[in-house]
């Protein structure tokens, strides 16, 4: 996984996700992008870098900001552009499934035993 892909990773979880969560969050992100085939990998791959290189200029330079990062990923979502939204969405629905088994795991603070209606 990319430094920037990493990082839109972490602007896209819940802000008050406990850090364990948030390592295996990443951790399943990028074992889903490592599995993919390599047509689609190269294609948000390539994605990345384009999206990322404000970024990464940012971190060079020693400004990068999380807080306009996640401000930025959220302008991603309304873009014109199909593929930038797709972008979003993609990763977007890892992060959420990432945080939704971390919430049905034993120790979690997902559903309990008593059920709906509870």
């Amino acid at each position: 996984m990319l430094w920037f892909e990493r990082r839109v990773v972490e602007a896209l979880m819940r802000p008050d996700s406990p850090e364990a969560t948030r390592t295996a969050v990443v951790e399943h992100v990028e074992l889903s992008l490592r599995a993919m085939p390599e047509h689609l990998r190269l294609g948000v791959l390539g994605e990345s870098i384009l999206l990322g290189t404000p970024s990464l200029l940012e971190r060079m330079s020693g400004r990068f900001d999380p807080t306009a990062l996640r401000r930025r990923v959220d302008g991603w979502r309304t873009s014109r552009i199909d593929l930038v939204r797709q972008y979003v969405r993609l990763l977007g629905s890892l992060v959420l499934f990432a945080e939704e088994e971390q919430n049905e795991t034993p120790g979690g603070t997902g559903p309990t035993e008593e059920g709906p209606g509870s």
